[in-house]
């Protein structure tokens, strides 16, 4: 009999939206991801082997991976200054 299996990381989308890219300078979409290490058996993840790894901004246009403190800088640019 013969078994495939490994270890490897995963990434699930856990948000998205729009914001100002502070890399590309357009106004586009982000995704948020977090990724995760598996414990795979026939390409299937199924055990987690380890905690959650802090959380990654993607902007879907230019494809930059940024810190999610990004999206409160963004935020504050928006707000018009009173």
């Amino acid at each position: 009999m013969f078994f495939i299996f490994g270890v490897g990381p995963k990434t699930v989308k856990t948000a998205q939206g729009q914001f100002k890219c502070p890399v590309c300078r357009s106004y586009s979409g982000y995704e948020i991801k977090q990724q995760r290490n598996y414990f795979s058996l026939f390409f299937i993840p199924l055990i987690p082997l380890s905690k959650p790894k802090s959380r990654q901004v993607q902007c879907l246009h230019c494809g930059t991976f940024m810190p999610t403190l990004v999206l409160q800088q963004a935020e504050s640019d928006v707000r018009p200054n009173e």
